[in-house]
């Protein structure tokens, strides 16, 4: 599913010389600065994605990263001794 779509947009970029005063009203000069309009393609995000973009783009929750890790790290060092537990089992099956 895609999350918006490549769409034609006109936007006021600067300008080094002098724009008709037609296009000044489109594009009014701010700080002394000359702007006109200039038409560009820009990947346009679609309204409905707006919960997910602000979840990936939200503040990173250290409390639950560092939970999540810790789980991690629990289950590996758990397994390791698990698996050391079967080793050992299975040598002392295999010596007899």
């Amino acid at each position: 599913m895609a999350s918006g779509s490549i769409q034609t947009v006109i936007v006021c970029t600067p300008v080094t010389n002098a724009a008709p005063p037609g296009i000044r009203t489109l594009c009014p000069d701010q700080g002394g600065q000359i702007y006109a309009p200039t038409k560009v393609q820009a990947y346009l995000l679609d309204p409905s994605q707006q919960n997910n973009i602000d979840a990936a783009l939200g503040q990173f929750d250290y409390a639950y990263a560092s939970g999540l890790w810790s789980l991690a790290f629990s289950m590996v060092v758990g397994l390791y001794f698990v698996s050391h537990g079967i080793g050992q089992v299975l040598g002392l099956v295999r010596r007899g």
